[in-house]
């Protein structure tokens, strides 16, 4: 079944457990960036989360002896997604998290579906915006500042610098999310290999001018947010954001950040014995039903074009 016809029959179990993973690989970066860039400029904590990650799925695909790429065009893709997806949204919310509260960065990147699902109205035939999928869009958002608290909200505008950088990376992320479904095929590991490979020697330049020759000596836990989040919020989070999107849409993918605090919450209630309030339970209804309504099938919003 082809991509398009996938999104068009709707996602699957399977596609909503495979997006909760991505809400988790994708929501524990912004602990793992804060550990890191205490002893690491943002541009080296790029650059390091890719290197690990490049890493670890070289050794992938060297255990399940796949080949990279022979097509030049399909080289061109992988550039842009190396750019749109990692390093350029990386370093804006790495160097955006220097000054802005998490939860407000949180929120801030949580516009990302809508952004896409604008974007994929225009650049897709089957992703088109429909009455059900602006609803259930605005539910999850609206789910997402009543679990973080709408007291986070007025610290927009105090610094508009940094979180206009977290826009920016939002805008990249749905780019990036529809090239990809263009992208020509490609194995899934080979796809993130090669997208890592190219964003650490796009990044390399600039974390050598932030931190020449690499002179600091960041501490324990700056090099375990580093691993972090080389292997699980980048090498693992990639893995599962091809291989939804090429399977169910870019929509339906970027979903996963109004998942992500949803997870936070669940593991400090089975690791830290924490007890959510009202508004927790209330922003879990609001975001799983927007979810939901958004990749229920319907009419679309406006004319075709």
């Amino acid at each position: 079944m082809s991509a398009s016809d996938t999104a068009a029959a709707g996602p699957t179990p399977r596609h909503f457990l495979l997006l909760l993973l991505l809400s988790f690989a994708w929501g524990s970066a912004f602990y793992l960036i804060k550990l890191a860039i205490a002893d690491l400029s943002p541009a080296t904590v790029n650059l390091g989360r890719m290197a690990v990650a490049a890493l670890a799925l070289l050794l992938l695909i060297r255990y399940r002896r796949l080949a990279l790429p022979s097509e030049g065009i399909a080289w061109v893709y992988l550039t842009i997604i190396a750019i749109l997806g990692n390093a350029l949204p990386y370093w804006l919310i790495a160097e955006a998290e220097t000054t802005v509260d998490s939860g407000l960065a949180s929120i801030l990147i949580g516009a990302t579906p809508l952004v896409t699902m604008v974007f994929a109205h225009f650049a897709t035939q089957d992703e088109r915006l429909t009455t059900n999928r602006i609803l259930g869009f605005c539910l999850g958002f609206a789910g997402l500042v009543a679990l973080i608290g709408p007291e986070v909200l007025a610290g927009i505008g105090d610094d508009l610098i940094a979180q206009s950088l977290l826009l920016l990376a939002c805008v990249s992320f749905a780019a990036n999310a529809l090239v990809a479904r263009r992208m020509p095929p490609v194995p899934v590991p080979v796809s993130g290999f090669c997208m890592c490979l190219i964003g650490t020697a796009i990044m390399f330049p600039f974390a050598i001018a932030s931190e020449p020759v690499f002179s600091v000596q960041p501490g324990w836990a700056a090099i375990a947010g580093l691993v972090g989040l080389g292997v699980v919020s980048t090498a693992a989070a990639t893995l599962l954001f091809f291989t939804l999107v090429r399977e169910v849409g870019a929509t339906f993918v970027v979903s996963a950040n109004y998942l992500t605090p949803l997870v936070a919450l669940t593991a400090g209630m089975a690791l830290l014995g924490e007890r959510p309030g009202v508004n927790a339970f209330i922003a879990f209804a609001l975001i799983c039903g927007g979810i939901w309504l958004a990749n229920r099938t319907g009419r679309p919003a406006g004319p075709a074009r």
